[in-house]
C-alpha cells in the first residue's frame, strides 16, 4: 500500500500516464561553425564559410512540422544576419541572446559580462527589430552571479543549466531560491530557468537532447533512450546548432586531429531527417512543441 500511494503521489505530481510527454522545447544555438569551443584556436572565420545561410531547409521543416522554436543568437553575427532574424521571428519563433561573442562565461569576470551582455542585448534587438528577454549561455557556462546579472538587464528566461558533471566545460548551475514549477522548468519571482535534460545510466549523465550525441547515435538508440526517459519525465528540451543542420562542407584548418575533426563531422549528413524523427516520435508520445516564451505565456509569467 505504501508504495501503491508513493506510485500514485507521482503521477500526480507529473500530471501525465507513464510514457506520455507535456511539452517539448525545441532550441537552436544560432551561431556560425566557426564558434565551437574546439576551434577557438584557429582562425575559421577567415574562410568565408557560413552555415547560417543554410538554415532555411530546417525553417521550412518547421513549418511543415508545425513547429515553434527559440532561437538563442550570438550577437557578433546578428547585423551580418538581420534578414535571418527578421524570418525567424515572422515565422511566429522566438529570439533570444547568445551572448556577444560565444567566448566561456567563466572566462569573464562579472563586470565584463554584463557590459557585453547589455551590449548584445542592443545589438540583436536593432537587427530584429524587437524586443528579447531571454538567454543561453556558451557551452551551458552559466555562473549564479551571472544569472542574477541578466535579470537586471531585463532577460526575464534563461535556458543554461545541465546536469553533466563529466563534461569540462557544463557547470551545475545554482538555483538556490527557485523552486521547480514542473520537469525542467524552475521559477523565482517571475524569472524562469529551463533545464537541459539528461539521462542517468550507470551513474553516467548522457545528454541525449541535441548536440554532438544527438548526431552520434543512431536513431533507433536515441529512440530507445528516449523512450527510458519518457518513463520518468514529461517534458523535453532538444538543442541544435545550424552547423549540425546542413551538410555544408567545412574548412576544418589544418592539423585539427582527429578526434577534434571527428566531433565536428560526425552525423551531420541526414542529422536534420534524424530531428523530424525526433519531432515525430515526441508528438507520437502527446507532446506540444512550443517555444519557451509561449511557455511562460501559460504560467501567466509574460
Amino acid at each position: 500500500m505504501q508504495n501503491q500511494n508513493k506510485n500514485n503521489a507521482l503521477s500526480c505530481q507529473c500530471g501525465t500516464a507513464p510514457g506520455r510527454m507535456n511539452r517539448a522545447f525545441l532550441t537552436v544555438d544560432l551561431e556560425e561553425w566557426y564558434h565551437l569551443d574546439y576551434l577557438k584556436g584557429y582562425n575559421c572565420r577567415e574562410s568565408g564559410v557560413r552555415v547560417l545561410p543554410r538554415i532555411f531547409d530546417f525553417l521550412d521543416m518547421l513549418d511543415e512540422e508545425g513547429v515553434k522554436v527559440t532561437f538563442f543568437c550570438v550577437a557578433e553575427i546578428a547585423d551580418e544576419n538581420a534578414g535571418i532574424l527578421r524570418e525567424i521571428l515572422r515565422r511566429g519563433h522566438a529570439l533570444g541572446c547568445h551572448g556577444l561573442d560565444h567566448e566561456l562565461l567563466t572566462n569573464k569576470s562579472l563586470d565584463r559580462f554584463v557590459d557585453e551582455t547589455r551590449r548584445a542585448k542592443g545589438m540583436i534587438e536593432s537587427a530584429a527589430g524587437r524586443e528579447i528577454t531571454g538567454y543561453r549561455a556558451s557551452c551551458f557556462t552559466m555562473e549564479r552571479d551571472k544569472l542574477d546579472a541578466i535579470r537586471e538587464l531585463g532577460f526575464t528566461y534563461d535556458s543554461s543549466r545541465i546536469r553533466f558533471a563529466q563534461h569540462p566545460l557544463y557547470r551545475n548551475l545554482d538555483l538556490t531560491g527557485f523552486t521547480q514549477a514542473e520537469d525542467l522548468v524552475y521559477i523565482q519571482d517571475g524569472f524562469s530557468e529551463y533545464e537541459i535534460p539528461t539521462l542517468e545510466i550507470m551513474g553516467y549523465s548522457i545528454p541525449i537532447s541535441g548536440g554532438g550525441y544527438m548526431r552520434l547515435f543512431p536513431f533507433w538508440l536515441l529512440r530507445l533512450l528516449l523512450d527510458i526517459y519518457a518513463r520518468g519525465h514529461e517534458n523535453f528540451t532538444i538543442y541544435v546548432h545550424p552547423f549540425e543542420l546542413t551538410n555544408l562542407p567545412l574548412p576544418l584548418p589544418k592539423g585539427l586531429g582527429k578526434a577534434t575533426t571527428f566531433r565536428c563531422l560526425v552525423g551531420r549528413r541526414g542529422n536534420l531527417k534524424k530531428l523530424r524523427k525526433v519531432i515525430r516520435w515526441l508528438k507520437g508520445r502527446g507532446a506540444r512543441f512550443i517555444t519557451l516564451e509561449e511557455d511562460r505565456r501559460e504560467r501567466g509569467l509574460a
